[in-house]
């Protein structure tokens, strides 16, 4: 169903050698050779590029630049990735996950804290629900509902989670999960999120030998 129509969107920046990125890449390729990758920033092979220069130095602005770029220049349904995303084929597009609610937590950076409750407060202000898509997790989205959504929005004023308040207000099929980021080099917790939820995030520390050797060998090992 998906074969041909799949596009998927990566916000992004330079690393200094595209490790996460072409990996990720090479992990969509072998669910759906046919797909169309972009990157929105700086250009990596394998994928076609939006230049987009950075907006500002507060990620949560920054990335909502980028999407809404790809928004208005492309446009269509695209599945919102980060250069750290993985997938299998037991990954479903139209499922998007959620741990709790939203919450201000102490022990969160500034940073988060910041975007945790200005989504926060943009929600409960419109009554609508307070799920925490937080979780690392690709999620599809419809630019033209993007785009009306955040023409709303006094985005450029501050950190924000672009996720969770699109999948919030949009009511989307969502079902109770986990946070998949991985901040150890844990194979066998990948592989069980692989099983569960079709997808999985990595953290630095993810990437010891074990860790790398496992993104190369991708799918082969499950």
């Amino acid at each position: 169903m998906y074969l041909c129509s799949m596009v998927f969107v990566y916000p992004y920046r330079r690393s200094p050698d595209h490790f996460d990125i072409l990996q990720s890449i090479a992990w969509i390729k072998r669910v759906y050779p046919e797909a169309t990758i972009y990157t929105i920033g700086d250009a990596v092979p394998g994928a076609l590029n939006i230049p987009c220069t950075q907006y500002n130095n507060i990620r949560g602005i920054d990335v909502t630049n980028r999407i809404l770029t790809f928004a208005r220049t492309i446009g269509g349904e695209f599945v919102y990735m980060n250069d750290d995303f993985y997938i299998s084929e037991k990954w479903c597009p139209d499922i998007a996950y959620f741990k709790g609610i939203l919450e201000i937590n102490a022990n969160h950076p500034p940073h988060y804290q910041e975007a945790a409750r200005n989504t926060a407060e943009f929600l409960m202000h419109n009554k609508f629900p307070l799920n925490n898509y937080e979780c690392h997790q690709p999620v599809k989205m419809n630019s033209a509902k993007l785009i009306k959504l955040f023409d709303q929005i006094n985005w450029q004023d501050g950190n924000h989670f672009i996720k969770s308040i699109y999948l919030n207000v949009y009511k989307c099929n969502a079902q109770p999960g986990e946070n998949v980021k991985l901040h150890r080099p844990d194979v066998t917790k990948a592989s069980e999120f692989l099983r569960i939820y079709g997808c999985f995030s990595t953290g630095e520390a993810f990437l010891s030998k074990a860790g790398v050797d496992f993104l190369k060998r991708g799918l082969s090992l499950l």
